[in-house]
């Protein structure tokens, strides 16, 4: 058996064997119009200079910058691109025009692509450089050319070599500036430093620093003794007092208040009269109450006075019995309470110049602590003077190397061989070979068109033969039911109904295995089948009115509907007709049950419900309760139902009528079938749950019917529900001999 891609390729060649047929003539056609052009005239004579150049030996040199730049020199002059750089074109022009010899842009073009040929030695080897210049006009243009070009090319490595030294002398002068300028900048930080720490750096190495954290060390010692003498007299008064110096402050300042002294003088006479008066009058005298109301008064502005002397006034209110107990000391009193108030601010005096003595301590430690760091500070930026001042000098001396230099370069090439014409023998025209040509040609066409043809092979997706059919419903895990031949009636006759009303049995017996292949599935599994199929012309119509006959003639009572709403009904297919008015009321025929189904004449057991259509609501009949309840009838009436559905590609009419089913069948035919279209159908019924029996391969060529062939009855079903059609022999595909 030949592999399916040889198939298909044989399928597409005798399909698209034209297209191949065209692209060999069309190779064929290019080959001989190329084979009888004329020959192209044979061309212009050329005129070839021929020279060389040489290193040339280099003198001695007294620098070392000197030695560096000739050996560099050298390298870069045998170089291709120097040899052949912009300047030397350019003034090679220059000089050539000056001598009558102009060069157009294309010419100059031409030069350095192909006309001027530069032969360098190999990188590392020692050899001369070997020139040659093609000319069409003249071999004295040519050597004129070549001879201005080698001088141009040695003036050139002269050129380069003192460029070379003059680029560096030029660098070397901008990097010393650049070198000078750093210098200084470093050596005035160097200053800026000594200038700002220089005071500090000389007071710790002389030993000032040091003198000066002693003396504030004694300075505190002092202070701390006078201290502990002041605290020692201040405990002293505040024991005679027993006031601290804030309150002691506070009964001066009202002791010796004459505004305060004088209310309490009026205070103290109300409150005597008070004692005399509440001898004889009730406190609700008169008299009473308007000393009371005295009393308040002076008390309120004594309260007042003490509260602007000790400065609290926006403190809490001090109650009226201290103020009268603080503001009545005596003279000794107040002398003693004095001397605790100047103790007092004279140790307040003496803390803030410990503090200051012990600040001005913290200060010189820390510049001491820092002396190391700015030790290396310093350290630091002398060194950074000196490294500038050691660039500074080497390139100062690359830089006066350099100049000297100058004056000892030389051109590093030299002219060995002058430029001189060879003559060359003339060209000779161009031959063809025509026969080999047009070979080439058919040659070309023919693997293009079969190339073409193989293209197309691959590129379709059509199922072309029943194995690749059989194998893509085997990868999908949907069963085979049957494989059906093709009837060639239904092809080359339209006017001839598909139907096999005869009863062929070389034919009809492969629809009746396909029935015993449902029959197999379970009686009440396959009692309503739906036929469908991916796109048209697979066959589907054809098959469901053959496999219908076949059921009626097993003996089964049969009904075939005709669920294609959109299309007009296929009755005369089974020499039926239909009433032409069905079309006009769609429901009231379904609805009249009696009159829709007929009787197909010639094949007992076989009765039809045509199609009413075409129609437009298609879709709201097949949802019609009249419609649903006769195929609900059907499946009590009948022993089996067979719907020819449209197919899923064009609408999806036939999942609209899936829940009143057992389940559909899918038709397929080699060459039609698209197995992207079947995919996507497969995928499309598994989502939604459909149950699909099967699938059958329709259109099988040369598909020969079993030598053995046993009629099928309903006598001989066994209690399974399978015929004697199931021990039959397997239908034979006689294979396709292309």
């Amino acid at each position: 058996m030949a592999p399916p891609i040889v198939k298909r390729f044989a399928i597409s060649f005798q399909q698209n064997y034209w297209l191949g047929f065209l692209t060999l003539v069309a190779g064929c056609g290019v080959s001989g119009l190329i084979a009888l052009q004329p020959p192209a005239p044979p061309p212009a004579p050329t005129y070839s200079a021929f020279g060389q150049l040489i290193p040339k030996e280099l003198p001695p040199a007294f620098t070392t910058t000197g030695n560096e730049l000739q050996a560099q020199g050298r390298g870069i002059s045998l170089s291709k691109g120097t040899l052949l750089s912009g300047r030397v074109f350019q003034r090679a022009t220059n000089r050539l025009e000056k001598n009558g010899v102009k060069l157009s842009p294309q010419e100059i073009r031409k030069m350095r692509e192909r006309n001027l040929v530069v032969d360098v030695p190999e990188e590392g080897e020692v050899g001369r450089i070997r020139l040659q210049y093609t000319d069409r006009e003249s071999p004295t243009r040519a050597t004129l050319i070549l001879e201005v070009f080698m001088e141009e090319m040695v003036d050139n490595s002269r050129w380069l070599n003192t460029s070379e030294l003059r680029s560096r002398i030029d660098a070397l002068s901008r990097r010393l500036e650049q070198v000078k300028n750093e210098l200084t900048e470093a050596e005035n930080r160097f200053y800026r430093y000594v200038s700002q720490q220089g005071s500090d750096l000389l007071a710790i190495q002389y030993g000032s620093l040091v003198s000066g954290i002693t003396s504030s060390q004694q300075r505190q010692r002092e202070l701390g003794l006078a201290l502990q003498e002041i605290d020692g007299r201040i405990n002293s008064l505040i024991n005679q007092l027993g006031l601290t110096p804030e309150q002691a402050y506070a009964s001066v300042a009202l002791s010796a208040d004459p505004i305060l002294a004088g209310l309490r003088g009026q205070i103290l006479g109300i409150e005597q009269q008070l004692e005399r008066l509440k001898l004889d009058l009730r406190p609700e005298h008169p008299t009473i109450v308007k000393l009371l109301k005295e009393k308040q008064v002076n008390e309120t502005l004594f309260q007042q006075r003490a509260q602007e002397l000790i400065g609290a006034r926006d403190l809490a209110p001090v109650p009226i019995s201290q103020i009268r107990q603080d503001s009545s000391l005596d003279p000794s009193r107040q002398r003693l309470a004095n001397q605790l108030l100047a103790l007092e601010t004279r140790r307040a005096g003496l803390f803030r110049q410990l503090n200051s003595v012990i600040a001005t301590e913290q200060k010189l430690r820390e510049q001491y602590e820092k002396f190391p760091d700015k030790q290396l500070q310093q350290a630091k930026l002398v060194q950074e003077v000196e490294f500038q001042r050691i660039v500074y000098q080497n390139i100062l001396t690359a830089l006066v190397d350099a100049q000297s230099a100058e004056a000892e370069t030389v051109g590093s090439l030299s002219v060995a061989v002058p430029a001189n014409y060879r003559p060359s023998p003339p060209p000779q025209p161009e031959q063809k070979n025509k026969v080999l040509i047009i070979g080439l040609g058919g040659g070309v066409g023919l693997v293009a068109g079969l190339g073409v043809i193989l293209l197309l092979a691959l590129i379709d997706d059509r199922l072309h033969t029943p194995q690749e059919l059989r194998d893509s419903l085997v990868d999908r895990e949907v069963p085979v039911l049957g494989q059906l031949p093709f009837i060639y009636s239904s092809l080359y006759r339209e006017d001839l109904s598909p139907a096999l009303l005869d009863g062929d049995a070389g034919d009809l017996s492969f629809y009746e295995r396909f029935r015993s292949n449902l029959r197999r599935l379970g009686s009440d599994v396959s009692k309503v089948v739906m036929i469908t199929s991916v796109s048209n012309e697979e066959g589907k119509s054809a098959t469901a009115y053959n496999l219908a006959i076949a059921s009626a003639q097993a003996g089964k009572r049969t009904l075939l509907v005709e669920a294609d709403l959109r299309s007009p009904s296929k009755a005369q297919w089974l020499e039926v007709t239909p009433n032409p008015n069905n079309h006009l009321e769609p429901l009231r025929f379904y609805n009249n049950r009696t009159d829709a189904v007929s009787l197909v004449p010639g094949v007992a057991n076989l009765y039809l419900l045509p199609s009413p259509g075409p129609q437009r609501q298609a879709a709201a009949i097949m949802e019609s309760s009249e419609l649903q309840l006769l195929l609900k009838d059907a499946r009590g009436r009948y022993d089996m139902v067979i719907i020819d559905s449209p197919s899923l590609s064009r609408c999806n009419d036939a999942l609209l009528l899936e829940s009143l089913t057992d389940g559909l069948v899918l038709i397929t035919r080699p060459g039609f079938t698209r197995s992207s279209l079947l995919n996507e159908a497969i995928d499309q019924l598994s989502d939604a749950e459909v149950p699909v029996l099967g699938a059958v391969v329709n259109g099988i060529e040369d598909l020969v019917a079993p030598t053995v062939d046993i009629p099928e009855t309903d006598n001989n079903e066994d209690e399974n529900g399978r015929g004697n059609a199931d021990i039959r022999e397997i239908p034979v595909l006689r294979e396709n001999p292309i």
